[in-house]
């Protein structure tokens, strides 16, 4: 495969060609798509894969789409439930059907929908904290996390209300589908980032995309119950041997199995620091500090980091 190829560039994502019909969308710092999505052309249909965190994102997604395969989306795939790769689905309806695994459908329908003045009140909140906090780092890779964190909530601030769009085409294992150009699988996990996380493969053109299951050079965000870090390494692994040129995670720019094998280092090492630390019935400051010898030490932070730390250490307590 050759290098990707800028095809289209807006306030919210660049949108990448990886082989031809195949794009990745890219989200940029400062606009309102917090993660990366995808859009495939099967021949005679469209899909796209994941949905943005905000409306005008989505329906500048949605046009490229248009614009790229002379359609309008028939397929759009949610990899997982958080907000931002879900909250967009709206601006594909009613043309597309919304695909997502068991696992996910589930944790959608059961979430109960917030007020929209309570919507309104958190993010006014986190908008508030972020900017007090960016005013007062001066450490250019925590200040470069603040920002990745503030500027999306701005855009979403500004749209609210949040239209919440759950599955309606639900499926476990694999789901293959059909174009007169090409097959597409979706394969869902088991628990990794989230329960039922769905990744797309493109098996003819040796692309992935992974959702969240993939966070490039972007400390990887596991919460509990949600996750299991230690599944999602070993996840990593087995994708390590597959014969693909291009991964496309959902945090970061385009990468290989070099990428890949990173990422899941980083769960190797965190549950590692976490075991060490548990043996000696430690907390979880003491974890950070281990990690702070590592060679990922110096990769951008998430706001999640530390949560994500603690929640690798209880997984640990609680297996032990």
């Amino acid at each position: 495969m050759t290098e990707p190829k800028v095809v289209l560039e807006n306030e919210h994502f660049r949108l990448e060609q990886l082989v031809d019909g195949v794009f990745a969308a890219i989200a940029t710092l400062e606009g309102g798509a917090m993660s990366n999505a995808g859009i495939v052309d099967l021949g005679g249909e469209t899909l796209v894969f994941d949905a943005f965190l905000t409306r005008a994102a989505a329906k500048k997604l949605r046009a490229a789409a248009e614009e790229l395969t002379g359609r309008a989306p028939r397929y759009l795939v949610n990899s997982h439930f958080h907000g931002d790769h879900v909250w967009g689905n709206c601006a594909f309806l009613p043309e597309a059907a919304i695909l997502a695994s068991s696992g996910t459908a589930a944790t959608m329908t059961a979430q109960d929908d917030s007020s929209d003045e309570e919507d309104r009140t958190e993010l006014a909140e986190a908008i508030e904290h972020l900017e007090k906090a960016l005013a007062e780092e001066t450490d250019e890779i925590v200040r470069f996390n603040y920002e990745g964190n503030l500027y999306p909530r701005k855009h979403l601030f500004e749209e609210l209300p949040v239209i919440r769009e759950v599955p309606t085409v639900v499926f476990e294992g694999t789901l293959e589908i059909r174009g007169s150009e090409r097959t597409v699988q979706l394969v869902a996990s088991d628990r990794a980032h989230t329960e039922g996380d769905v990744r797309l493969l493109c098996p003819d053109d040796r692309v992935v995309f992974l959702g969240d299951l993939g966070f490039f050079k972007d400390l990887p965000a596991y919460v509990a119950p949600q996750g299991d870090a230690a599944a999602w390494a070993n996840a990593l692994r087995e994708f390590e041997s597959l014969a693909v040129d291009a991964f496309v995670p959902g945090h970061g720019d385009v990468g290989g199995v070099p990428e890949l094998a990173a990422q899941r280092g980083f769960l190797d090492a965190a549950i590692e620091a976490a075991q060490a630390v548990a043996a000696g019935g430690g907390t979880v400051d003491e974890v950070v500090e281990r990690m702070r010898g590592t060679e990922y030490a110096k990769w951008q932070k998430t706001t999640l980091y530390k949560a994500s730390l603690e929640a690798v250490l209880r997984k640990t307590e609680e297996g032990a």
